[in-house]
């Protein structure tokens, strides 16, 4: 999709940091095994995780903000991919507790809003990829090299030509 773009920042593994300097750095290639996907549109959620799964990725689902904290206090994925607008609360509000209680998890944010900037330099999400984007997008971005494009990297404003997006 021509003018998609995918604004990659530094990995939120660890607590956020106040120094803006690598923000914007590329994260590393990863290629996760589990997943926790929290989006409240159900029919977005359920193909995305259908196409995660059919890849050997496991995927556990969550609708609202409440659903995606239990679940990791329960059990830490390797990557959270995580809506902005959800029902209950926020992504950011997500984030924000899950950094209060000390759990920190590479994110990749999905949002059909635009992000502020300063949310990136405070939250450091792995990636950005505003919605709509191509399904091959994403999944370059959780699979990594796995899908066999360039090993797995993605420059700004690469995308599939022809993919339709997903919208969420």
């Amino acid at each position: 999709m021509e003018g998609q773009a995918i604004e990659r920042h530094g990995p939120a593994a660890g607590p956020p940091r106040a120094e803006s300097g690598d923000s914007l750095a590329a994260p590393p290639i990863l290629r996760a095994r589990q997943v926790l996907f929290v989006e409240d549109e159900a029919t977005f959620r359920q193909i995305v995780a259908r196409n995660l799964r059919a890849r050997g990725v496991e995927v556990r689902e969550a609708e609202t903000a409440s659903q995606a904290i239990a679940s990791m206090a329960e059990d830490r994925p390797d990557l959270l991919l995580l809506d902005i607008d959800l029902p209950d609360r926020s992504g950011w509000d997500v984030l924000r507790e899950l950094g209060r209680r000390g759990i920190y998890v590479p994110t990749v944010i999905l949002s059909a809003v635009r992000v502020p900037k300063g949310h990136l330099e405070e939250f450091r999400p792995l990636a950005y990829l505003p919605k709509p984007f191509p399904l091959e997008a994403l999944l370059r971005l959780v699979l990594g090299s796995a899908t066999g494009e360039r090993d797995g990297e993605m420059a700004a404003g690469e995308a599939p030509a022809e993919e339709e997006p997903i919208h969420g």
